[in-house]
């Protein structure tokens, strides 16, 4: 059986236990346990950050953010989870109207840059913890690098202007799109500057495009 014959089910599982998750975080407390833990991280880092002081910032008791979360690991995994979901979303109203393959994943590449620069967490953890950032990013079910993963793929697989081998392999192509602007965020390399968002494009056009689509 080849990779594609297994990726679906594979991406059915992930997807259906990100639902899972995204239903629980719906819960009002839930919300805004979450939006104190991300003030507190954006603050003080999550290294810092402590159950009592999210539970302070939320105005509920500590027990209230231990029952519902459990540790402080899986509330920021919880975290991470919410503010990735609320990213792809974005992807993908910024994608929607655009057709060239080349085009959506600069475009792409361009929204990770910007959201590093603006999004409050994302810039504290890129300028103080990208190592940590990174690890964290690889832990949960699914974790945040699988979810992006599954929704590059799943995309490049329903997309008939990307090159057949995108298509068949779209999962490896995936977790190296992924993988590459990650690390591009977290660790910034002199040779892109990827604070100029038209040279970020560029590149990317250059570099990541030629993966998905024919010269």
């Amino acid at each position: 059986m080849s990779e594609s014959d297994d990726a679906p089910s594979d991406l059915v599982g992930l997807l259906v236990r990100a639902a899972s998750v995204s239903a629980q975080a719906d819960d009002e407390t839930d919300d805004r346990i979450l939006d104190a833990a991300l003030q507190e991280a954006a603050l003080a880092g999550t290294r810092a950050t402590t159950m009592d002081g999210v539970a302070l910032r939320a105005g509920v008791g500590r027990m209230t953010v231990f029952r519902r979360f459990g540790s402080k690991g899986a509330l920021l995994d919880r975290l991470m989870l919410r503010e990735l979901r609320r990213f792809l979303a974005e992807v993908d109203r910024v994608l929607e109207p655009i057709e060239d393959p080349r085009e959506r994943v600069a475009e792409a590449f361009v929204a990770c840059v910007r959201l590093a620069g603006s999004h409050p967490l994302i810039a504290r953890l890129v300028r103080d913890e990208p190592g940590a950032t990174f690890d964290r990013l690889t832990t949960g079910d699914p974790s945040a690098l699988e979810l992006g993963r599954a929704f590059v793929s799943t995309r490049l697989r329903a997309d008939p202007d990307v090159t057949e081998q995108a298509r068949e392999h779209a999962e490896q192509v995936a977790d190296v799109l992924v993988r590459l602007a990650t690390t591009y965020v977290l660790v910034p390399s002199p040779a892109v500057d990827i604070t100029d968002e038209d040279a970020a494009r560029a590149f990317a056009r250059r570099t990541l495009g030629v993966l998905i689509s024919a010269p």
